[in-house]
């Protein structure tokens, strides 16, 4: 099984991910995938960032990881695309 740190880094990871593709997939604009690009980079540092302060020792066990990390890669791309606009 992975690590616990690196596990909760793959979920923020597919978090932010997702949650970009979903914002593009909402939006009636045209795809732009030089922008596509960019809002998953900004979205994943974010989530790199979010995840690194998390203490991952009083998680009980993968699936509440997997919940953490998808969460906080969801919030950190919410949270950038607040800010954008």
């Amino acid at each position: 099984m992975m690590d616990i740190p690196i596990l909760l880094l793959l979920a923020a990871l597919a978090g932010a991910i997702l949650n970009v593709a979903r914002g593009y997939l909402n939006t009636d604009a045209e795809f732009a995938p030089k922008k596509f690009v960019g809002a998953i980079i900004a979205a994943c540092i974010t989530a790199i960032a979010l995840v690194s302060v998390f203490d991952v020792s009083t998680l009980g066990g993968p699936v509440q990881i997997i919940i953490l990390g998808l969460m906080s890669g969801f919030g950190s791309d919410f949270a950038l695309s607040r800010l954008n606009k």
